[in-house]
């Protein structure tokens, strides 16, 4: 019999169970509640409460207690239950036995393989071997039979014979391996208690950290209060003496006339006194005879050092009149109603509430910027502002490699921050944002940098006169519609299609009348639905609806301001006015749409042979074919930079013609003689290019123009293939 059982994972030896039966313990007879942690239990089915599970581990360990502690506390047969000192330990039948039972033991032929050991003989492998030992089934007539299978209908272990007789049909599996798949399971709970474990550690000590942070604004807030009272204590002191010091100054300045004035009259008053002193024992010994011949001119002979003058009012009203202190009672007002300032409970950002966002945080193009908006939140969630938050941006490849350039942080101010990057390299690249040093939300992000690369998905035109056919076209422009403008300089005339190529309509022929050509190079499409068309050898820019019905021109051949010679290429500033690039005369000329000159600009040789103009924010870019370059001006037309010179390497031209800029305001430029088109940053730096000689579909020769359709695509308009290609 088990010496120890356990219910709900407290271990009691039988004894105690059983003495419970007459408490509370039992809310019905099929159940118990645990004497330790009240939890309620059935009880097995036998209503026996030895058949509780067993504890095999408190049972062995009783055992092993037994075994060290033979020589001072006999142990009782597993037989005959007497208490010996000279007891054996059989590991198979995991019992004690006295002296006379392991004889009778001994002498069944089945048990003389047994591993037996005398109790005082033990060492400390024999120990372990007793901690490993194997359970056995506890049912009287299963003596000594292992539990080798657990029955998943019972949910219990067995041992052969319980299979046999008990289990029969029932679902078995060998208790090894049920074992190791409940070991796996508990492992499983084990396992995500310790993450539950960690992740509550960690909050505490997240908590720690804003208790602290708490703590430390709310002692720093204390502070501040003192400090601005201190300072207001002191301002108001030091305006008390100022005050003190003028009284002061003044009193002793209108103290000092009164004073002298004082220290006279005193003085006249001594004189006065001594004088009647000198007259009264005068008169008082002088006898009549005396008195007689004194006369009163003696006595006034005595006076004569008085002053006879009596005191006048100006002597007291030269004195100040009063002193007062006009107090500000604005001032006493303001500190009784007004706050000495305000108290303001600023809600703490949340890094691992705020979110980061945008393509730039997925993919990227080498040399391209890469962009993506953060926004920062509080606790609750809410978008959230503080002027004092410090945000951080981490950029690495994958060699853990710092490998961007221009990080740039735009804070809007209301919680949200615009952010940008230009990755250097292709590859897989880390990107780690942290507010007040600490990670924001699903970061870190990766994103993934491809080289600068465009690909062919169209292409339209064939050399030839006829509808929809093209010969040496020139100029590119898109409308609203996407429907593709294009100047088809040889055949004098302009066509139109839609995305995809087809033809829609055309308008135009050669000759120097109205609605007439004479080589057309340049086109734009103009916000108020019109087309305005370089008509290049007419020397004039001529005017045209939507559908193309003649609506007016302007320019003719000259040198004067309204003059043109050859122009080339048109754009509309964000003015809606027309820039035209009047490349004979080495200038580029504004003009309003119906067609007054409103500036140049280019004067003193700083253009040599323009061909196109276009304006982009507070700059207007001028792609100069006789210097082979780039050259960038202000909106007033003065001069900021260039770049580019004549070669075939990167950000190197030869002749470049038209150009237009992307959605990303990135400047593509068609580098005609060098039959490619290059992209760059519109401060000059260079991003990509793509292209080549050749007439195969994703080859150029002589690309001239370019335009972009609202899916982004682009258009190039090729001079010497005779046709349309588009690229995404």
């Amino acid at each position: 019999m088990s010496l120890g059982t356990e219910v709900n994972l407290v271990r009691f030896c039988l004894q105690c169970l059983k003495q419970y039966r007459t408490n509370r313990m039992f809310i019905r007879p099929d159940t118990v509640r645990c004497p330790k942690c009240q939890t309620i239990s059935e009880v097995p089915k036998s209503g026996d409460m030895k058949d509780f599970p067993t504890s095999f581990h408190l049972n062995t360990l009783i055992d092993v207690l037994a075994i060290r502690e033979c020589t001072i506390s006999p142990v009782k047969c597993g037989n005959c239950d007497k208490s010996c000192p000279e007891s054996s330990y059989c590991f198979q039948c995991v019992a004690f036995y006295c002296q006379e039972c392991l004889v009778a033991h001994n002498m069944w032929k089945s048990y003389r393989e047994h591993r037996v050991l005398a109790l005082k003989d033990f060492q400390g492998k024999d120990y372990e071997d007793v901690m490993r030992r194997p359970a056995f089934c506890r049912k009287e007539d299963h003596s000594n039979k292992e539990l080798e299978y657990f029955c998943k209908r019972c949910e219990i272990p067995a041992c052969q014979l319980c299979v046999i007789v008990d289990h029969g049909g029932h679902n078995k599996e060998s208790i090894k391996k049920e074992a190791g798949r409940q070991k796996s399971e508990m492992k499983s709970l084990i396992e995500k208690q310790r993450r539950n474990l960690q992740a509550k550690m960690e909050a505490v000590n997240r908590l720690d950290e804003e208790i602290a942070k708490l703590t430390q604004k709310g002692e720093d807030t204390k502070r501040n209060v003192q400090t601005f009272v201190d300072e207001l204590i002191a301002i108001i002191e030091a305006k008390k003496e100022k005050i003190l010091s003028s009284v002061e100054k003044e009193t002793s300045k209108s103290l000092e006339p009164a004073t002298k004035r004082k220290i006279e009259i005193q003085r006249q008053i001594e004189v006065i006194r001594s004088s009647l002193e000198t007259a009264d024992k005068l008169l008082n010994r002088s006898t009549n005879a005396e008195v007689v011949q004194i006369k009163p001119k003696s006595i006034c002979a005595i006076f004569k050092e008085v002053d006879q003058n009596e005191p006048i009012d100006h002597d007291t009203k030269s004195l100040p009149a009063n002193f007062i202190f006009e107090k500000n009672q604005m001032l006493l007002d303001t500190v009784k109603t007004e706050k000495i300032g305000t108290y303001q409970d600023m809600q703490f950002i949340r890094a691992n509430q705020s979110i980061a966002e945008g393509k730039g945080l997925e993919e990227g193009t080498v040399n391209c910027k890469a962009k993506f908006t953060l926004t920062t939140r509080n606790a609750h969630g809410d978008q959230c502002y503080n002027e004092r938050d410090h945000v951080t941006v981490e950029i690495q490849n994958e060699r853990r490699w710092e490998c961007a350039t221009d990080v740039r942080i735009n804070d809007c101010k209301d919680g949200v921050y615009q952010i940008s990057f230009t990755p250097e390299e292709q590859g897989r690249y880390e990107v780690t944002v942290k507010v007040n040093g600490e990670h924001v939300r699903r970061e870190p992000f990766t994103v993934l940098v491809k080289s600068f690369q465009l690909k062919p998905v169209l292409s339209f035109g064939e050399k030839g006169s006829a509808v929809g056919m093209l010969k040496n076209p020139m100029g590119v422009a898109v409308n609203s519609k996407d429907e593709i403008a294009v100047t088809d300089w040889s055949n004098h005339r302009i066509q139109i299609f839609d995305s995809h190529g087809t033809y829609i309509r055309s308008f135009g022929r050669k000759g120097n009348k109205a609605g007439e050509f004479d080589y057309p190079q340049g086109i734009v499409f103009h916000n108020n639905g019109n087309i305005f068309v370089a008509d290049s050898c007419n020397n004039r820019i001529q005017i045209f609806s939507g559908e193309g019905n003649y609506v007016g021109n302007f320019g003719s051949f000259g040198g004067f301001e309204d003059e043109l010679k050859n122009p080339w290429g048109l754009s509309v500033d964000s003015d809606g006015n027309i820039i035209v690039a009047d490349k004979e005369n080495s200038l580029i000329k504004i003009f309003s749409p119906n067609g007054n000159f409103l500036m140049e600009i280019g004067g003193l040789g700083s253009l040599k042979s323009p061909r196109h103009c276009i304006q982009h924010d507070k700059y207007l870019i001028v792609s100069d074919s006789g210097e082979h370059c780039i050259k960038v001006f202000d909106r007033n037309g003065n001069f900021l930079y260039k770049f580019g010179k004549k070669g075939t390497g990167d950000g190197e031209f030869d002749k470049p013609c038209f150009m237009t800029m992307d959605k990303s305001g990135h400047l593509m430029v068609s580098d005609q003689c060098n039959h490619r088109v290059q992209v760059f940053e519109p401060n000059g730096k260079f991003i990509g290019k793509f292209g080549g000689n050749g007439g195969n579909l994703g080859e150029f020769k002589n690309p001239v123009s370019l335009a972009i359709l609202s899916n982004y695509q682009i258009v190039v308009c090729e001079w010497n293939n005779h046709r349309i290609q588009i690229f995404e």
